[in-house]
């Protein structure tokens, strides 16, 4: 795990020679341990991250000095960032509890408005995590008098803010917390001694969700998934146990399995190009494709199917110049780790995430790392990935 004095650290390192990107960070409380978040996972991804940050809680008077840096600095990205601490005070201050969500995703609405009529830029909105209500309990679910119930308004009203303006995109700070939990994610001294929001690790992972999101407008988001079968897409070996013994399904450990085979399912109907390397007799290897009742993945969603007893980082350099896109751009998924170590050594550029021993944990293991992030979605995707597969 990464964390927040690695990232200081990298700020040292040479980056010359990265992209460079400028973003700016508008927010009503204390954002210096995010810039330096920022800054050093950018480094880790090879991007100088360059971060203006304005002065603490005065994003009004930011977007209104037509000579803030905010639009001088040639800003690739702008982040909006309320923390539900201060939004909770300014709930409990309001007369108009009922309507706090319309008027604060109003204010978000015009903060995005105002700053457009002066610079192009892309919006980063950071949603408002959630906490237990100390005030009506589990009844503030039933109350839009409550802020439990005017956070999630507020979250449901941004991402349809976000589907009407193309370039305004939402950072899922709500969904983070759920996943890390409320205790991991702050740290109060540090919020009443210095209006920090989060806790020093949690904000590590913000900066990591806010840099794959950039990374998918720069253009570095991943287009291909390649996995291996045996033990990674199904359980055990098809070789060996054969159709009827491999585990896959709803029972037992081939839930695992099947969980994957969702995901990737799911990524192909995104417009994910899907491959297959693994060292097995292809005609074995198709079978379950073709004839085992439980499989969610078909042939069909496969645009490249390599399974011979060659050497894998041989076989993905064949996939990859079947498809024609960089190393970069794909990921291989495979239950070995001496596979993993020998394709690693051999395609540096290649994602090669090291998969959890236990099954059970592959998809938790996997959403955590989020390696699909994208900033479209479009008929025009799925298409493209339609090419391979015919």
């Amino acid at each position: 795990m990464i964390d927040f004095n690695s990232l200081k650290k990298n700020l040292k390192k040479d980056t010359n020679g990265f992209k460079s990107i400028n973003t700016a960070i508008l927010a009503d409380s204390a954002t210096q341990y995010l810039a330096v978040a920022l800054k050093g996972y950018g480094v880790e991804k090879k991007l100088t991250v360059n971060v203006w940050e304005a002065d603490y809680d005065a994003i009004d008077i930011t977007i209104n000095d037509s000579n803030s840096p905010l639009y001088t600095s040639g800003n690739n990205y702008v982040i909006l960032f309320f923390s539900a601490q201060k939004l909770q005070n300014r709930f409990y201050g309001s007369y108009n509890k009922q309507g706090f969500s319309d008027l604060f995703v109003n204010e978000v609405e015009n903060i995005i408005d105002t700053i457009s009529t002066r610079i192009k830029t892309n919006f980063i909105v950071y949603n408002i995590e959630e906490t237990l209500d100390p005030v009506f309990g589990n009844f503030a679910n039933k109350t839009p008098h409550s802020f439990l119930y005017q956070v999630r308004k507020i979250n449901y009203q941004l991402m349809v803010l976000a589907e009407k303006k193309k370039n305004l995109f939402i950072s899922d700070i709500a969904a983070l917390q759920a996943e890390r939990g409320a205790l991991y994610s702050r740290d109060s001294r540090l919020y009443i001694n210095g209006s920090v929001t989060w806790s020093l690790q949690f904000t590590v992972d913000v900066a990591i969700n806010t840099i794959q999101i950039i990374e998918a407008f720069a253009g570095f988001s991943k287009k291909c998934l390649i996995l291996d079968l045996d033990n990674t897409t199904w359980g055990g070996i098809i070789g060996d146990d054969g159709i009827e013994n491999i585990q896959i399904g709803s029972l037992g450990m081939g839930r695992a399995f099947t969980q994957l085979q969702q995901w990737a399912k799911a990524l192909v109907e995104r417009g994910i190009i899907l491959a297959i390397c693994s060292k097995n007799n292809e005609l074995i290897a198709k079978e379950p494709f073709n004839r085992h009742p439980d499989m969610v993945l078909k042939l069909d969603d496969i645009s490249v199917f390599v399974a011979n007893w060659d050497n894998k980082a041989d076989n993905i350099r064949y996939i990859q110049s079947v498809l024609n896109i960089g190393f970069d751009s794909m990921v291989f998924l495979d239950d070995n780790p001496f596979e993993r170590e020998m394709v690693k050594t051999h395609i540096p550029a290649l994602t090669v995430p090291d998969l959890p021993e236990d099954p059970a944990d592959y998809m938790p293991y996997l959403n955590a790392l989020n390696l699909f992030e994208t900033v479209s979605f479009t008929a025009e995707d799925r298409e493209r990935t339609k090419q391979y597969q015919e």
